[in-house]
């Protein structure tokens, strides 16, 4: 039973390690991804900008179209947007941008497609967007 754990354990920990973001993944980054933001069961549009590609990244997440139930609960306007100085390579693989309304989460990058989640201005959210 021991040795099974063990196993399931190693390939956990190399399955997480085949999908990890690392320093030659940034050249790939710069530029603009759009796609879609959800959360709550509602989507809105999502654009994220990275303007270089050496650590740290900067980087601007726009969110637009959100539905007026979010913009009242949230104060927020139908337009949202957030800009970083700070995208760095976690420890994890992922890579984090912070901001002074919340934070963004690269969590990979497969097949020209960006994927992550934020926490911003209040709200969470999942992000899927493709390079433009």
């Amino acid at each position: 039973m021991k040795k099974i754990v063990c196993v399931v354990g190693i390939v956990m920990l190399l399955a997480s390690m085949a999908f990890a973001l690392s320093k030659k993944d940034l050249a790939g980054l710069k530029g603009t991804w759009e796609g879609t933001a959800t959360s709550a069961g509602s989507s809105v549009n999502a654009k994220f900008e990275i303007m270089n590609d050496t650590e740290p990244l900067q980087g601007k997440l726009t969110f637009t179209n959100i539905p007026q139930g979010a913009r009242t609960t949230y104060r927020i306007d139908e337009t949202v947007t957030g800009e970083s100085n700070d995208g760095m390579i976690t420890s994890a693989g992922t890579i984090m941008f912070t901001g002074s309304n919340g934070f963004f989460e690269i969590t990979s990058i497969k097949d020209n497609t960006l994927k992550g989640w934020g926490f911003f201005k209040g709200f969470k959210a999942n992000i899927t967007a493709k390079k433009k």
